[in-house]
């Protein structure tokens, strides 16, 4: 498979961009986008996705430190057997690092193609294969359905883990 990045400034009609999951892919006309966020889930609907925020539907703006994984409502009952829980990294209660000099560094040297294994702040961890990547998100497939992963969040990575 071709190595591909997503372009650093992601057009509304790119299928792989976070504007263009959140608003259209993951939620249709009466569907939700599930956040998961160091408080817990949220499913909501993202009206607009700007440099920091997500725009919700009857909310305030939620910023994007706080969010770790996206994915639709609809494929949640999918997605749950492989959302697994790290006791390990969930103790140690870590929340969203603001500045980008204190924030950890994660090798996250991967391709289009690429299965992955990735464990969050916040304890979960998830499988995937690297459909697209930018310079703040990562999108894994698992069974033609999408993940929206955002980097900042990420604990723990591994490469070709199967």
């Amino acid at each position: 498979m071709e190595n591909v990045r997503m372009p650093e400034k992601p057009s509304i009609h790119n299928p792989y961009s976070e504007r263009y999951l959140l608003t259209r892919t993951f939620q249709t006309d009466q569907s939700l986008v599930r956040l998961i966020t160091y408080d817990g889930i949220r499913d909501v609907r993202v009206r607009r996705v700007t440099q920091y925020n997500l725009l919700l539907a009857g909310a305030l703006p939620l910023p994007k430190l706080e969010v770790l994984l996206a994915f639709s409502v609809e494929n949640a009952r999918r997605f749950s057997p492989y959302l697994q829980i790290c006791e390990e990294v969930k103790d140690l209660g870590l929340r969203a690092v603001k500045k980008i000099a204190e924030r950890q560094f994660v090798d996250m040297r991967v391709a289009v193609g690429d299965a992955v294994a990735i464990t969050l702040r916040n304890g979960i961890a998830v499988r995937g294969i690297c459909q697209a990547f930018s310079k703040y998100n990562m999108v894994l497939e698992r069974h033609r359905e999408f993940l929206l992963v955002y980097k900042h969040g990420i604990h723990t990575f591994e490469k070709n883990p199967y």
